[in-house]
């Protein structure tokens, strides 16, 4: 039979689910489980105990009682739903937690209303966006609006550390879809900030011993063909292996750093010539596969280098469950419909759910010379 736990359990899951709903979810009926015919009459005093913690519970929360006769020996009323009048109790049946998130939902809530006059569904809806915020950033957030709503041609072809908001970081707006600057064009109903977006940026390395004594490459905007002939490009996950790749006639090693694999064909258009060989190297975990078929993605036909189910078993021992951070590497639902073969779709799948003992073999793990043996 449902217990004062499950009914409150029942409360607080409702009150979660609705927490940035304007318009109550109350009153609502939840229902007590009661047993069949057969379990009630088997222990009878063990219905009745728990028929009376039911009722003690609800009239000790303010809750009406539905009741349904069923028979125990003798026909008796027992409690079949518990009816929750109005928000207030539910709240205060849910718990602490539950409560101070809601109260808070609703407290950012009226804030919003009173300074931008707005109706509560629309304000609501920008509390919820930011329903991660402290509430610093979420006090930050209102005169970050308050301030762009009466700066709007000061900021035109600015970037977004160039604003000139007193008592921020310059980095407190960060990317352009970012959550807090997506809320403050909602609150504002502007289509996006009118700032200056800082280009995306590649680095790239010459590989050729010829080209030892030169410097690393930048390129914010397209680079229309390689300052030397290339046959190989080789993009790389992370830093220690793109600052310590060693010479190599006709190549060019390129800073992948997650997202920035990206921008290879916009960035380096030359790659798309069917003369040159782009090969990718990342990290043997979810978010290397992952990578690797972003880039593919793109429209660029690469080859992927020790990623695979030979090079995972070689150098396993060398792989961690934890993440920088220290925590565990959780398992996720793999993605569908990834730009991979069908071997790097079993890796990344067997990663992503646990079926191997370490869910990330990082690059630094194998020797360049490995690497550069299979390439």
């Amino acid at each position: 039979m449902t217990t004062p736990a499950d009914i409150a359990g029942a409360i607080t899951r409702r009150v979660e689910k609705h927490l940035h709903d304007v318009q109550g979810c109350w009153p609502h009926a939840f229902p007590v489980r009661l047993g069949t015919q057969r379990e009630l009459e088997a222990d009878p005093v063990g219905t009745f105990d728990a028929d009376n913690a039911v009722r003690a519970w609800a009239e000790r929360h303010g809750c009406r009682i539905e009741t349904v006769t069923r028979r125990v020996g003798t026909p008796v009323d027992l409690v079949a739903r518990v009816v929750v009048p109005d928000e207030a109790t539910a709240l205060r049946a849910a718990g602490r937690e539950v409560r101070a998130r809601r109260e808070l939902a609703v407290a950012r809530m009226r804030m919003v209303c009173s300074r931008f006059g707005v109706d509560e569904a629309q304000a609501m809806a920008i509390v919820k966006m930011l329903s991660g915020e402290s509430d610093v950033d979420f006090e930050l957030f209102v005169h970050a609006a308050q301030w762009f709503a009466t700066h709007r041609d000061l900021i035109a072809g600015m970037t977004a550390r160039e604003v000139p908001l007193p008592g921020f970081s310059a980095k407190w707006l960060k990317a352009s879809r970012s959550v807090r600057r997506r809320a403050i064009c909602a609150l504002l109903g502007w289509s996006e900030l009118p700032l200056r977006e800082r280009p995306g940026e590649l680095r790239y390395r010459y590989l050729d011993e010829a080209c030892t004594a030169w410097p690393e490459r930048l390129a914010t905007e397209p680079v229309q063909a390689p300052e030397m002939p290339v046959d190989t490009v080789l993009v790389v996950e992370n830093k220690d292996t793109y600052q310590a790749m060693p010479a190599m006639p006709r190549a060019l090693c390129v800073f992948g750093s997650g997202a920035a694999v990206s921008r290879l064909r916009t960035l380096l258009p030359w790659c798309m010539d069917g003369g040159v060989r782009v090969v990718y190297w990342g990290d043997m975990d979810a978010d290397g596969l992952e990578i690797l078929a972003r880039l593919r993605a793109t429209g660029v036909a690469c080859a992927s280098v020790c990623m695979d189910r030979e090079s995972y078993d070689a150098y396993a021992q060398f792989g961690t469950t934890l993440g920088a951070d220290g925590s565990p590497i959780l398992r996720r639902e793999p993605k569908e419909g990834l730009c991979l073969t069908d071997e790097e779709v079993a890796l990344y799948r067997a990663l992503c759910t646990g079926a191997l003992p370490n869910p990330r073999v990082e690059q630094e793990r194998i020797p360049i010379a490995q690497a550069l043996a299979r390439l």
